[in-house]
């Protein structure tokens, strides 16, 4: 192999016109190779990259000229494509939501371990500095036994430009955004979910999916968790946190009104889903602004937040600062500050991934962990079908990677 990893992508829509923006950058990653059905994205990967492209995933899974495959094709394609690229003896990374079942999780796991490939879940805020400290300082006890964490969003995921298909395939943001909220609560509490006690709904009977949900996590260890999450665009989490948008960029105070005004001219029906294909594709990778949506252009100036979270020790309370965390203990309020240098939560991923295939190291965010989180997610979705509380059996922990 190659000392830069060889990666090809699978899938050149929305997501991809970002990533591909960020991964370029990193000296350990080579793009090589990419597949997509749109001929423009193809045209415009290979005169950007001098690299391959493919009109199917099939394709680009049987070339030689890549190591690994991101798939970030839409949700229904992830299993699929992940295990295709698998048995072509690729590594892979997938977006999330890793699948649509725990069956096709258990089944992408069994695919990696029999051809003995590594199988990365794709980027969640767990990866993020700020989280990968608090669970730190969690683990050694600094503020004695964690004993609860509460986790709230307010946003505008329900109405960002995708395609009613995708919001129902999501379940909405249960199955899009849970998988972020999950994994930074899992891997501060511990990772071993014992159950879960949930409501999600549809507000907004023009989406197809469910648009916000409440849920009660018990971990095995007795830790308690709370995960609110609305993204119907009226109050902004960003008034908690300093203006401060997911990704550290300071955030358009007006951007959830924007949202809902940009949606709202699309029309209805047929007419909207006519407006939204052709936004759609100015948006995607190849499009004329790929990536622009809803303002957010701005560039990270501070580290990221995914909502306010507020974790509770015998010994004091943490959450996010803008540029690192505050410990509220007997003596007062203080502030860890995480250097403006430290890696991004992409980087952190892709080395990882790298650091794994390369160097032989074991890799955190693996399927198995993926799995886990899925599990989760899906469970939210039952419990509030069923309403009752849903007993998990997928559950990973939380490894202690900073020793």
């Amino acid at each position: 192999m190659a000392e830069a990893l060889r990666l090809g992508f699978a899938g050149l829509g929305m997501a991809a016109g970002r990533l591909i923006a960020e991964i370029f950058q990193f000296p350990f990653i080579k793009l090589t190779a990419a597949a997509d059905l749109r001929a423009n994205a193809r045209k415009r990967f290979t005169e950007e990259f001098k690299a391959e492209c493919y009109g199917s995933v099939e394709e680009l899974c049987r070339s030689p000229h890549i190591d690994a495959v991101y798939v970030a094709t839409p949700h229904e394609f992830h299993a699929r494509h992940s295990i295709l690229a698998m048995e072509n003896r690729k590594h892979v990374i997938v977006e999330k939501p890793m699948a649509l079942s725990v069956d096709e999780a258990d089944a992408m796991n069994r695919t990696a371990e029999k051809y003995g490939v590594t199988l990365l879940a794709g980027h969640t805020h767990s990866f993020d500095p700020p989280i990968q400290k608090v669970t730190e300082i969690v683990q050694k006890g600094e503020l004695g036994k964690l004993l609860m964490i509460s986790t709230s969003y307010y946003k505008d995921h329900i109405y960002r430009p995708f395609p009613d298909d995708d919001i129902r395939m999501s379940r909405g943001v249960v199955l899009n955004q849970g998988p972020h909220q999950v994994d930074v609560v899992r891997l501060i509490g511990g990772g071993l979910v014992k159950s879960v006690r949930a409501m999600s709904g549809v507000g907004d009977p023009t989406r197809p999916g469910e648009g916000h949900y409440v849920c009660y996590l018990e971990f095995e260890n007795g830790v308690a968790a709370s995960l609110v999450y609305s993204g119907y665009a009226y109050f902004d989490t960003g008034e908690l946190i300093w203006g401060i948008g997911e990704g550290g960029e300071i955030k358009d105070p007006e951007r959830h009104v924007k949202a809902r005004k940009f949606f709202k001219n699309l029309g209805t029906g047929a007419e909207r889903e006519k407006a939204l294909a052709a936004k759609l594709e100015e948006w995607r990778y190849g499009g004329e602004r790929p990536g622009e949506w809803a303002g957010d252009l701005e560039r990270a100036r501070h580290q990221p937040f995914f909502g306010l979270t507020v974790v509770t020790c015998e010994k004091g309370d943490l959450r996010q600062s803008p540029d690192g965390l505050f410990i509220y203990d007997d003596e007062g309020k203080r502030e860890i500050t995480l250097a403006k240098e430290s890696r991004t939560a992409r980087e952190l991923e892709m080395r990882e991934f790298y650091d794994a295939i390369v160097n032989g190291r074991p890799v955190f965010h693996d399927g198995h962990w993926a799995a886990a989180t899925l599990e989760v997610c899906l469970a939210i979705l039952r419990s509030a079908e069923e309403r009752r509380e849903i007993h998990l059996s997928h559950q990973v922990p939380t490894p202690r990677w900073w020793q």
